[in-house]
């Protein structure tokens, strides 16, 4: 079992909301008003993956699943054609359908933002995997029937922001594409990113708020895989 998944087991999801957590990237806050938060600069993103086996190193997820993707979109002909990435994950949403989709509360949204899984109650029903518009719920499958046979997904590298350090793919990102920081006390680049009107949620049109925000390709004015 990997250290994320001891994190959780431990209850200790449960304490991130009101332990005192070191700050990311800025000012201590208390840890009851923070509200966690991910902007994704689409002009940045070169589609190296690099993000994709960060997380998969970190969090050891199931073979062939993924808590972050990277989609490759072609568009435009020759001899403009080009390729557009878009980074994708659990978005962390303000009112998050698989939440209630869940019949045994075992996914839960807590104080600071962050949507979980609690494993200790989860029994692999999948119906939160399904209820999820943006396909970034999975079932770990590996151990059918045991203690292993949960829904997985992003959940901010939970267990990394107890001890003060950024989510693995923010960290494992050399173009600077992934911002990450308090949406209730932003600093730095966060900050002035949150100033930008072009930011968008992913697949709009659902009309979900999100904590996960873009910043369209300047190149592509249909939003690319948006």
């Amino acid at each position: 079992m990997n250290e994320r998944r001891v994190f959780m087991k431990n209850g200790l999801v449960a304490m991130v909301g009101v332990a005192t957590l070191a700050a990311v990237g800025g000012k201590e806050a208390a840890a009851a008003t923070r509200r966690w938060g991910m902007i994704i600069d689409l002009n940045r993103c070169c589609g190296c993956q690099s993000c994709v086996i960060a997380c998969k190193a970190q969090n050891k997820t199931v073979a062939g699943s993924f808590n972050t993707r990277v989609i490759t979109l072609e568009d435009g002909s020759y001899p403009n054609a080009r390729v557009d990435f878009t980074p994708v994950q659990c978005n962390q949403c303000e009112n998050p359908p698989c939440v209630p989709a869940c019949p045994i509360n075992a996914t839960f949204k807590l104080p600071n933002g962050i949507v979980v899984t609690d494993w200790n109650k989860c029994e692999g029903i999948g119906t939160c995997v399904t209820a999820c518009p943006y396909d970034a719920r999975f079932l770990d499958s590996r151990h059918k029937g045991s203690e292993d046979g949960k829904v997985d997904k992003c959940d901010f590298c939970l267990h990394r922001l107890e001890r003060g350090l950024l989510p693995a793919c923010v960290e494992a990102c050399d173009s600077k594409a992934r911002l990450f920081g308090d949406l209730n006390a932003p600093t730095g680049e966060f900050a002035e990113y949150l100033q930008k009107t072009e930011l968008t949620s992913r697949k709009p049109g659902l009309g979900i708020k999100t904590n996960v925000l873009y910043l369209p390709n300047r190149r592509n004015k249909q939003g690319g895989a948006l």
